[in-house]
């Protein structure tokens, strides 16, 4: 396993697998939310600005912010996990730097250790407001590595 995030592109069939994922019903997608990068040990989340993820100010709430920060960072570690393997997230600890007011949100996640059973991963997520990127928060974050299992269905 990379320990870090590399500009290699993925296999097809991973990226396939990685995307279905994704865009398994959720928060996420409930709020928009695009996969729109994904290389070893690295991935990028897009989430356009709407009622349904801002705060009483009109910025991106903090709690979605946290949300794509840790989806990132997961996805990250799952671009070297998958198909095998995936993860769930054991803690982050975020910093909000700046308020995240414009119109998309752009968490960029990437791998800094992957071990057997734990994955050290970090985002840093950007606002952009008026064309210009603007860092918003920065989070890190450790994942359990578990077995892949199958979609679960409801009801």
């Amino acid at each position: 396993m990379s320990n870090q995030a590399t500009s290699e592109t993925l296999d097809h069939q991973l990226a396939l697998t990685l995307l279905e994922s994704f865009n398994r019903p959720g928060a996420l997608i409930s709020w928009n939310a695009r996969l729109t990068s994904m290389t070893p040990g690295a991935c990028e989340i897009s989430l356009p600005m709407s009622q349904m993820v801002n705060q009483q100010h009109g910025y991106f709430h903090g709690g979605v912010i946290g949300t794509m920060a840790d989806a990132a960072g997961g996805y990250a570690a799952n671009t070297l996990l998958m198909p095998v393997s995936e993860c769930l997230t054991a803690e982050y600890k975020i910093n909000f730097v700046a308020p995240a007011i414009g119109d998309t949100l752009i968490a960029r996640g990437k791998v800094l250790k992957a071990g057997k059973t734990l994955v050290v991963a970090s985002a840093e997520v950007f606002v952009i407001h008026q064309g210009k990127e603007k860092l918003c928060a920065i989070m890190q974050q450790t994942l359990f590595v578990i077995p892949k299992e199958s979609p679960k269905v409801n009801g």
